[in-house]
């Protein structure tokens, strides 16, 4: 990267749900992302309090990166100094996994958290039962939330924790699994095989919904505690929202508190929700990779994680599908990607960095999208 001017962006108040882009084609790489950790652990990062969506970033120049078709997954560059540390997993817990388990304990190893639960012989036990029983999914539905409590669309798109909790106890009940960031990607790149019955519950999170987290975990402890399994969701933080503002929001270190609370839990894995939140379809390569290049390190510098997925802001994926391996990114969230009857998450999807997500249903009973469906028509729609 070339050195760059202040990028400033005006403070984004709401978010708009836009659809729509182009789907892509890209070729699976591991390698990209220790490049771009490397690359991280050696880029300077300085934030502005004072300017919430501004950041001024002096990096150096990447190494050109090298693509390998293997999926093969290396140890993952250092952290910086200032990152969190995290627990060592149990010695002997998970030695000798067996394929494709290994290939999730790498991804867990490079991403910076292994998470044991994850890994263990009961849950990979009733992950392969599950597929036995049900058979291997071709698609999966993918959900897009804002936390547990949000209203907008005059409501129609909207949740309370009271229904959240409904909706989670109904996905249990009716057998189906909650894929982690790992186990998407070994699925969309054609790896790692899931139950039909699985479902991917996505958030994206800002400086108003980052307690929800904790309500949410909340929601997943009780599940667990019922059941005896354990929900998961996929959180993308917008990293530039989570400084603090006097007066406006995250009160000290109060929001990244939060999110490393929220990693500790073991109910989530994380990815980026881009630092300025911009629409990048409007932006060229120097901001585009300066704001990703600059949340990545912030996740790094405040959860000790090496994230490779993200949710575009207002889900207009960017074209620049290179650009974005470079930086290490394999996995990214659209919007409507595909035409509605097919917006779901495809084995070996043809667009990992543009996938579609679909809306929960409102407080209402429905969906917004796909519109006027109830949970039992959009679970039947994707696996009857």
């Amino acid at each position: 990267m070339k050195n760059y001017q202040r990028i400033f962006a005006g403070l984004l108040i709401s978010i708009l749900l836009l659809s729509g882009c182009g789907r892509l084609a890209l070729q699976e790489s591991y390698d990209a992302t220790q490049t771009a950790a490397s690359a991280l652990s050696a880029t300077q990062t300085l934030f502005n309090p004072n300017l919430p969506l501004a950041a001024t970033i002096t990096p150096n120049t990447p190494t050109p990166v090298q693509f390998s078709p293997t999926p093969e997954i290396q140890q993952p560059a250092e952290p910086t100094a200032t990152a969190t540390s995290l627990p060592s997993p149990t010695p002997g817990v998970l030695e000798n996994l067996p394929e494709p388990w290994s290939g999730i304990q790498q991804r867990m190893q490079s991403y910076g958290q292994v998470q044991e639960n994850y890994l263990s012989p009961d849950y990979r036990l009733r992950l392969s039962q599950a597929i036995e029983l049900q058979s291997e999914a071709g698609q999966i539905l993918s959900l897009e939330l804002h936390g547990d409590s949000y209203s907008m669309f005059e409501e129609r798109y909207s949740l309370t924790p009271e229904i959240f909790y409904s909706q989670v106890e109904l996905l249990l009940t009716e057998g189906y699994h909650f894929a982690t960031i790992h186990e998407v990607e070994g699925f969309v790149y054609g790896w790692f095989p899931l139950p039909q019955r699985t479902v991917i519950l996505t958030t994206d999170i800002s400086s108003q919904t980052v307690n929800s987290l904790g309500s949410i975990a909340q929601t997943f402890a009780a599940m667990e505690q019922l059941y005896g399994l354990r929900p998961h969701m996929i959180v993308y933080p917008w990293t530039g929202d989570m400084l603090e503002r006097p007066g406006i929001a995250c009160e000290g270190d109060s929001c990244w508190q939060a999110l490393r609370d929220a990693r500790d839990s073991g109910f989530f894995t994380f990815g980026a929700h881009s630092q300025t939140h911009p629409d990048f379809s409007t932006v060229g390569f120097e901001q585009l990779e300066t704001d990703w290049m600059t949340s990545k390190q912030a996740m790094l510098n405040n959860l000790g994680l090496n994230v490779y997925s993200l949710a575009w802001p207002f889900e207009v994926c960017s074209l620049d599908r290179q650009a974005m391996l470079n930086m290490g990114f394999t996995i990214g969230w659209g919007g409507v990607t595909k035409p509605i009857t097919q917006n779901y998450t495809a084995w070996q999807d043809p667009a990992p960095l543009c996938l579609p997500r679909m809306f929960p249903p409102a407080i209402s009973g429905v969906s917004m999208r796909p519109e006027g469906l109830t949970w039992e028509q959009m679970l039947q729609a994707v696996a009857p």
